[in-house]
């Protein structure tokens, strides 16, 4: 049986993408969504195919028939409502970052984890295949021991105050919006958190949030991590691994769409590239959250959430301070 996804909210991830996805999902499908305006989730709903529209996220969740829900809301909605849908013993899958501080994700996991459903972190570029042929290049030793890891997200916004990502109030910001995925991928990549971070933002002066992060992770080993995000730079997203006998570049990284992935292999004085095949990494995220389903439990490469809030928390601190930052982790 496939598992019915209800959706809170009309955000336009939700209707370009994850929608999208779920339907090229070979384990799940789309039953309801939510709105504030029930006539804004009826047109929503009719535009997409989808069975049932409701005027109100409460609705969504009462319905028995829904098994997960999708939570695109905005940064500052997340822990509400995911808290909301556990006590409602849905699933929840929670745009990323689940949170802006560690408290608060883990208040939202204790209460999934306390109703018996599963809490996973919508970071889809995760279950792209590009990168698990960048796992097995590193497993494999292919540039020896990864000591560096550098990555980048960033475009250009238009100046409008209606845009949740220059909202401080919504906890909008580049490095909520953009830079966890560099974080993200950092921490994938060393399968370890860092001990401390120090960052620099610019916070523009009219909206409250910041339009460019850069940070420096420091992990055990003497492992480092560069990241940065902006609003305000071209468009681009990748990252590089550096490692003692060579480097890998994964260029595209967060938003193939339908592009075919692409990985550079320096090695020595030696250069190759490998494609990899295009695939639909909401649709495998969709059936990655079902498998995970049905075991009980969150599968590799899945997480909840709550660690990398606490990187989070911890470079809007060492932003605000200047300060080398500890990552405190409450486990």
């Amino acid at each position: 049986m496939r598992l019915r996804w209800g959706v809170l909210g009309t955000a336009r991830i939700g209707r370009n993408l994850f929608i999208p996805g779920v339907r090229g999902s070979a384990t799940t499908e789309l039953l309801s969504v939510g709105s504030r305006q029930l006539t804004k989730a009826q047109a929503f709903a009719t535009e997409l195919g989808i069975p049932r529209a409701y005027g109100s996220y409460e609705e969504v969740l009462a319905d028995p028939d829904v098994d997960a829900v999708y939570i695109p809301l905005p940064n500052n909605l997340h822990a509400e409502w995911t808290i909301k849908a556990a006590h409602a013993g849905k699933h929840v899958l929670c745009e990323k970052p689940v949170a802006r501080t560690a408290s608060q994700a883990q208040r939202m996991a204790d209460a999934c984890a306390q109703a018996g459903v599963l809490l996973m972190e919508a970071f889809m570029w995760r279950y792209h295949p590009q990168h698990a042929r960048v796992r097995a290049l590193l497993d494999a030793g292919e540039i020896g021991e990864p000591r560096m890891v550098r990555g980048s997200f960033s475009f250009v916004i238009a100046a409008d105050p209606s845009n949740v990502r220059l909202q401080a109030e919504l906890e909008g910001g580049s490095l909520m919006d953009v830079g966890c995925y560099p974080v993200n991928v950092a921490r994938w990549v060393f399968a370890a958190e860092p001990r401390e971070v120090i960052a620099r933002q610019i916070v523009d002066p009219k909206y409250g949030v910041d339009t460019d992060f850069a940070g420096v992770l420091v992990f055990p080993g003497d492992r480092t991590a560069l990241v940065d995000s902006s609003f305000r730079q071209a468009f681009q997203h990748e990252y590089e691994i550096v490692g003692t006998e060579g480097r890998l570049v994964v260029d595209s990284a967060f938003r193939p769409d339908a592009r075919p992935g692409h990985i550079a292999i320096y090695r020595a004085q030696e250069q190759r590239s490998e494609e990899i095949a295009a695939a639909d990494q909401y649709a495998l995220e969709a059936d990655h959250f079902a498998s995970s389903v049905r075991a009980g439990r969150l599968l590799a490469p899945a997480e909840n959430g709550v660690a990398q809030a606490r990187v989070i928390e911890a470079l809007y601190a060492s932003a605000a301070d200047g300060r080398a930052t500890p990552v405190v982790s409450t486990v």
